[in-house]
């Protein structure tokens, strides 16, 4: 046989043996319960690892994908002028409508911009905080804010002052800003309960609680981070936190919300309760078998416990996936509610024949009649009590599944859990809404991120016929530009051509000088020839004159 996770939880004698005999939560009760279903075993464990698995992935998705959103808005901060910063938070608000507030802090923790306006040029009340959000990116919380509660419910019909803040710092020219979004924590609250999926819709809870916390080290391992399920009679009709919860050891309750407020211990011993405490020791647990263990209720409960790290976050959470004993090992299964009808009918035919036979005193044929009439008429009770009722209940179950099919695929239907019978089709029942949740949540997604995507195109849309405007007019100019150089290299090229006519001109100019100049120089030699000539003779006749003389 394969060995369960279970049975490697760690339980002291006392916690093996801490029910009391009798009553829906006695050992005669639970003890039955969980012998007639333990071929079930594997399965439900196989079902609380999925419930826990698939918590954590919500939350670290929506958990990554508020870092994303503020990521992709970081750029744009950067290169935009102080008077921009309250349209582009507009705009992310838009997609982020989770988030109650989106704002801007300066160097000094002043509040600079922000989609609630009274809040702007206030200054920020979280410094611890701030500052550690200037070393990195920070997911801050859950904590008491009152302009949490202030400031009115996002996506959960469920509101308090608990708060997430993420800080995300944005590096601009000249200072650090940082941009911050302010979740309320039911938010996050709703991500691990999503009501229409629980599987044990009369008991299950799924609840958060600190395992390690760095920043705050006031908070203790083993106090709520998230809203229980219980906390008031919206899901619960009966005792629940806000009236008290009754056990023998006191009341349990709380004064405004069960975050930072409840501590998940036993209270019988006043210490964390086994699924708390052994998920802290070893990281995860899991624990189905009889005979459960004892919640912060006092209440025999089973369950997985995780834990993990958000983005961001310097703290480790912890999360118990849990349900009731009871309640999870209440059906029985259709084989042995059909053989249990069966026996019954059988002993039934038997014994109406053996009466038949012994005190009627009747022929053999007569006794022989009695009796099949008898087998039919139980057949016939046993055929509406059995087969017939299931195939009705998975009759009802396939019109659901036809609707969603075959209609316009109207995921707010859902099967009525008050009517799904405690065995296996009840179970189908239920994963049957868990899974119209869930693909109702995931079209719900792919909602946002269309109109997201919508929205953004109508962004780039005006932002090209800007960009258009803008080429068309860069074009322009260009033209005009270019028209001038043109006329700028005709008026080159003319005065170009006048150089060129100056130049030949100034050549012929030089060539008529250089030739006027030889011929005056020749006549300068000519001349001078002459004056040589006439000076000689001068000279002669001198001297003549001197010799006549």
């Amino acid at each position: 046989m394969t060995q369960l996770a279970s049975d490697l939880m760690s339980l002291s004698s006392r916690e093996k043996r801490w029910l009391k005999w009798f009553g829906a939560n006695g050992k005669l009760n639970l003890g039955w319960s969980c012998y007639v279903n333990r071929s079930a075993y594997q399965d439900i464990e196989a079902t609380f690892e999925g419930i826990a698995n698939t918590r954590v992935r919500l939350l670290k998705q929506f958990t990554r994908s508020v870092w994303e959103r503020l990521e992709q808005t970081a750029p744009t901060l950067q290169n935009v002028s102080d008077s921009q910063h309250l349209d582009i938070l507009g705009l992310l608000k838009q997609s982020l409508p989770e988030a109650s507030e989106l704002f801007l802090l300066d160097q000094d923790n002043m509040v600079i911009a922000s989609t609630e306006v009274n809040h702007a040029q206030q200054s920020h009340t979280q410094i611890k905080a701030a500052t550690r959000a200037r070393a990195g990116k920070f997911l801050h919380g859950p904590y008491k804010d009152p302009i949490t509660l202030s400031l009115g419910a996002t996506t959960s019909k469920f509101h308090d002052q608990m708060t997430m803040m993420f800080y995300l710092p944005v590096q601009c020219e000249t200072t650090c800003l940082l941009l911050c979004a302010r979740i309320p924590n039911d938010v996050m609250s709703d991500l691990i309960q999503r009501e229409a999926g629980h599987i044990f819709n009369e008991s299950g809870d799924n609840y958060l609680f600190m395992v390690e916390s760095n920043f705050d080290t006031a908070i203790q391992p083993g106090i709520a981070l998230s809203r229980s399920r219980f906390e008031d009679d919206t899901f619960f009709l009966g005792e629940n936190l806000k009236q008290g919860v009754k056990t023998p050891f006191g009341v349990v309750s709380i004064k405004e919300h069960t975050e930072l407020e409840v501590m998940f211990t036993d209270p019988s011993t006043g210490e964390l309760h086994p699924g708390v405490r052994e998920t802290i020791k070893k990281g995860s647990n899991l624990f189905v078998k009889y005979p459960g263990y004892s919640d912060y209720r006092h209440i025999p409960v089973i369950g997985k416990g995780v834990t993990f790290q958000l983005e961001g976050s310097d703290d480790r959470w912890g999360m118990m996936c849990e349900g009731d004993v009871e309640e999870v090992y209440r059906p029985r299964s259709i084989h042995f509610t059909t053989m249990k009808l069966f026996s019954v009918s059988l002993i039934s035919a038997l014994f109406i024949q053996f009466l038949l036979l012994s005190y009627s005193g009747l022929p053999l044929w007569a006794n022989l009649a009695l009796s099949c009439l008898a087998a039919l008429i139980i057949g016939a009770l046993f055929s509406a009590k059995g087969p017939a009722k299931t195939s009705r209940q998975l009759g009802g179950m396939t019109k659901v599944i036809r609707g969603l099919a075959e209609g316009e695929g109207n995921l707010t239907q859902r099967m009525d859990l008050t009517r799904l019978p405690p065995n296996e089709a009840g179970n189908l029942g239920r994963w049957i809404n868990s899974f119209i949740d869930n693909l109702d949540q995931i079209v719900g997604e792919v909602i946002v991120s269309a109109r997201q995507v919508t929205t953004l195109s109508q962004q780039m849309d005006s932002s090209n016929r800007e960009a258009a405007e803008a080429a068309e007019a860069v074009q322009e100019a260009a033209n005009d530009s270019l028209s001038i150089v043109q006329q700028q290299a005709g008026y080159v090229t003319r005065a170009n051509d006048t150089v060129s006519n100056m130049k030949e001109s100034m050549d012929a100019a030089v060539q008529g000088a250089q030739n006027q100049y030889l011929l005056v120089r020749q006549s300068t030699e000519t001349i001078r020839d002459v004056v040589q000539t006439s000076a000689d003779s001068v000279n002669s006749l001198s001297k003549q004159a001197d010799n006549v003389g």
